[in-house]
Formats: C-alpha cells, sequence, structure tokens
C-alpha cells in the first residue's frame, strides 16, 4: 500500500514568514543520522511512500492512556533530534541554547500552544 500527500512547506518557515524557502524534506529524509527509506519519493508537489501493512492510524483521544501518549512523544523527540544532529556543529548548539532557557520554559510553552489550538479548535466548531 502506498500514500501520496501534498508536499508544503515546514510550519516552522511559515511561521516565521520565510514563506521563500526552498522544501528540504527530501534533503533531509535522506540526513547522515537517518535511515532513509527506499520507497520514498518527492516528485513535484508530491511525496509518495509505502505504508507497511501493519501500520494504521494512533489515535491519541482521552482514552489513549498515558503510557502511548509519552513513548510517542519520546519516539518523536528522538526523530527530531537525528534530524538536527546531522547539521555541523549542531549538537554543541543545541545544547548551548538549552542550558540558556528558563526552567520550566519547554513545560510552560507546551502548554501556550495547547492553550491557543484548543482556542483555535473552539472557534473553528463554532463553540
Amino acid at each position: 500500500m502506498r500514500e501520496a500527500k501534498a508536499l508544503v512547506p515546514s510550519a516552522w518557515d511559515w511561521a516565521h514568514d520565510r514563506s521563500r524557502t526552498p522544501i528540504r524534506f527530501a534533503e533531509l529524509s535522506r540526513g547522515r543520522y537517518r535511515s532513509p527509506d527506499p520507497f520514498l519519493k518527492v516528485r513535484s508537489d508530491y511525496v509518495f511512500r509505502r505504508i507497511a501493512a501493519d501500520s494504521r492510524k494512533v489515535e491519541l483521544g482521552d482514552d489513549a492512556g498515558h503510557e502511548l501518549k509519552q513513548s510517542l512523544l519520546e519516539a518523536m523527540g528522538f526523530e527530531l533530534a537525528s534530524i538536527h544532529a546531522a547539521a555541523d556543529g549542531a549538537p554543541k548548539k543545541v545544547l548551548r541554547n538549552l542550558r540558556l532557557q528558563p526552567r520550566g520554559w519547554l513545560q510552560k510553552a507546551a502548554e501556550k500552544v495547547a492553550s491557543a489550538v484548543k482556542k483555535d479548535y473552539a472557534e473553528w466548531a463554532g463553540r
């Protein structure tokens, strides 16, 4: 089974008004610390990839459980870290930046984003 998705700019670039920044999806997917998928193809404005026969959508509703959410977030963190690790000097720069952050900064940022998403959803849902 395969999926095709539109290739869209990074949300980071969009949020920082970098709309003219080239999309680097293909380059990043083949990074130094990545395990490239030989079936992944980028053509025109689409990404084509295979879907494993045993893959399924991960539901994160109220009953998904803390364990699943925690392990999924950890996996996402490792995936993101592997991309950053491929950049020259990035690990040192990331660690330096993390040391400069005040205690509890990530929790506060996550709460702020969660609040904004809930507000956006409520507006969208017409509540």
